[in-house]
């Protein structure tokens, strides 16, 4: 699951990264529509409802290690940025 949610992670990243660039051209591509540019960033009918998913089975399952959510995730978000930076 853990690997399955850091998919979703990247995907959200990518759609940001896309977003920003996308901003510049509203007016040029999408006429204006902000919903419009958003929706052709991010696919949110299919990652958000998995990374919903992935998120609270990976709560569910996380075993008691004490290590905290938050830090898995912010590993994952920078490992997934470092690999979308780099081309990996």
């Amino acid at each position: 699951t853990f690997h399955f949610m850091a998919l979703e992670i990247k995907a959200l990243l990518k759609g940001i990264c896309y977003l920003a660039e996308e901003i510049f051209h509203l007016q040029s591509r999408y006429h204006g529509s902000f919903w419009r540019a958003l929706s052709a960033c991010f696919s949110l009918h299919w990652h958000g409802p998995m990374l919903l998913v992935c998120g609270s089975a990976y709560v569910a399952l996380r075993n008691g290690d004490g290590q905290l959510l938050g830090l898995h995730l912010g590993l994952a978000s920078f490992c997934e940025l470092l690999i979308l930076a780099l081309g990996l």
